[in-house]
């Protein structure tokens, strides 16, 4: 996997996350940086990640990765 930056404008920080979308049932998913890009899909650095904030009434999912 090939070196992948924060979608946030102007930021320059490598990628730790991915975050998906689900604008009708007004839901956010948060996970481990996906192998892959894509184009419905916000990859974030550690710092937008912990300050990721949604609208009032929306539910975040945060799947952290399993650790042996």
């Amino acid at each position: 996997m090939d070196e992948r930056l924060c979608s946030k404008v102007g930021c320059a920080r490598e990628a730790v996350a991915t975050l998906t979308y689900d604008y009708h049932d007004q839901m956010a998913a948060l996970g481990p940086l996906a192998w892959e890009r894509h184009p419905h899909a916000h990859d974030l650095c550690a710092l937008h990640t912990e300050r990721l904030s949604m609208p009032a009434g929306w539910l975040v999912i945060r799947h952290e990765a399993l650790r042996a």
